[in-house]
């Protein structure tokens, strides 16, 4: 029920070996709410695998082991998270990054 648009634009992001995203959150700071609303989802697509880092990692979510969440680039696996709740605060436990890439990724 979200109109089309609303939708941001897609992105294609190349890390090179070496590369990192450093820590972000993707939630829409107040300040600029009225371009859109808030973000509702966040959906990344991994265009490869990358075998030596480059992961998305959460630090304030854990695995079943207490280990930060990382999601490893494998590809064509998709990670969907929700950077805010329903009525639009911000969920800080979706502070996330990209671990530095061993190879290049996509």
């Amino acid at each position: 029920g979200i109109p089309l648009e609303q939708m941001e634009e897609p992105q294609i992001v190349r890390y090179l070996r070496g590369q990192e995203f450093s820590w972000h959150h993707d939630e829409v700071p107040a300040i600029q709410l009225e371009n859109g609303g808030q973000r509702i989802a966040t959906l990344l697509v991994y265009l490869n695998t990358v075998k030596n880092g480059g992961g998305t990692i959460f630090k304030h979510l854990n695995d079943i082991n207490g280990e930060p969440l990382t999601v490893k680039p494998v590809q064509g696996s998709a990670l969907l998270f929700f950077p805010a709740f329903a009525n639009g605060q911000p969920d800080d436990r979706t502070l996330h990054k990209g671990q530095v890439a061993g190879d290049t990724k996509w």
